[in-house]
Parts: structure tokens; C-alpha cells; sequence
């Protein structure tokens, strides 16, 4: 007898398709999710980086205006007034150019207010007020106020630092917002600077 020689039928070879595009469309899948987050992680990074070098920028000023140079005493009477935060004016403030204010910024709440970067007037910047690059779709945001119990701070952060402070003005809570053109929620840092 002749032994039949037997090959793959087009049923079983169209079920062996179907099974590899249902593997591979999970492969696929699995390898552009990880592509994304890498991407996230990558912006996160830069984020960071460019949070880290204006809270460096920030935290190496003065308390206040009235503060001395050395932060000994600490500024107590004659503080500002946390409505007046903001660039002082004087100096190149007058001129109505950012480049020239933020050379001018010598204490913590001359940042109040600032935003430049990604659909801002003001490109982000050192503090020379020179372009920051690479950072093109990035924004920063800063505000400054006094820390003040019972608004935003944690509550365990607060009675360890209020433990430590005779006023509630003895610090200046400073917040930086980095957003990017595609992660518009941004990230968030908060940092305080002791009055001295």
C-alpha cells in the first residue's frame, strides 16, 4: 500500500494566522506601552533637572529684601508685605524688559509671579537672564507666599516645621510648576526658605 503523504489543510493554516496575529497584536501592543513610558520618563528627567536649577537659583537669594546679607538677624519688622512680592521695582525693573529685571532679583519673593518658557512672552532663563536650551516646550511657573498654617501644607510638615519657627513668617513656601506641551498638569515642587 501506499502511505498517503499528508500536508497542512487551509483550515489549519488559516487558524496558525489567526493564533500569530492575536500574539502579535499583544507584542505590539506590550512594546509601544513601554515606548510611552520611556518617553514619560525622559520628560519627567528633564523636568526635574529644570525644576532643580531655578529652586538652586531661588533658595541662594536672600529671605527678604530687608533681610541682611548674611540672614543674621532674621528680617522681622520691616519684612514685605506678601501683597508686594513680585520683581521690586527699581533698578532695570523700570524697563519693561524681563532679561534686565531678573538680574535684579535678589531675594526669594522678587520670583513671585514668574512664568516664562513654552507660550510665554519670556523664554526660560538662567540667572543672568540668558536662554535656557533644549528646554523649547517647557514652562515654569513660580509662586511665593508665607507659610501659613492651615493653607496647602501638610499637616505633619507643618508641626514639625511650626515647632522650629517662632512666626508663621519665618518661612516663605515656594512653588514650582514645570509643564510641558504635552503633559500640561505639569509637576509640582514645593520648598521653603527659612527666615535667616
Amino acid at each position: 500500500m501506499k502511505k498517503a503523504q499528508r500536508g497542512v489543510t487551509l483550515i489549519e493554516l488559516i487558524a496558525v494566522i489567526v493564533i500569530l496575529s492575536i500574539a502579535l497584536i499583544g507584542v505590539t501592543a506590550a512594546i509601544s506601552g513601554g515606548i510611552s513610558r520611556s518617553a514619560d520618563v525622559m520628560l519627567e528627567t528633564r523636568a526635574v533637572a529644570l525644576a532643580q536649577s531655578y529652586l538652586d537659583e531661588i533658595l541662594s537669594r536672600r529671605f527678604d529684601e530687608h533681610s541682611s546679607a548674611r540672614g543674621i538677624p532674621p528680617c522681622r519688622t520691616n519684612c514685605t508685605d506678601e501683597v508686594a512680592f513680585g520683581p521690586d521695582l527699581g533698578g532695570t525693573c523700570g524697563v519693561s524688559n524681563n532679561r534686565e529685571c531678573r538680574k535684579d532679583y535678589d531675594d526669594v519673593d522678587d520670583y513671585h509671579g514668574l512664568d516664562e518658557g513654552f507660550g510665554r512672552t519670556t523664554p526660560l532663563q538662567d540667572a543672568e537672564g540668558n536662554d535656557r536650551n533644549g528646554y523649547g516646550n517647557f514652562r515654569v511657573q513660580v509662586s511665593v507666599r508665607y507659610m501659613q498654617q492651615g493653607v496647602g501644607e501638610p499637616e505633619e510638615l507643618l508641626t514639625t516645621a511650626l515647632n522650629d519657627l517662632d512666626d508663621e513668617d519665618d518661612a516663605k513656601h515656594i512653588r514650582v510648576t514645570v509643564t510641558h506641551l504635552n503633559r500640561r498638569e505639569g509637576w509640582v515642587y514645593d520648598v521653603y526658605k527659612a527666615n535667616f
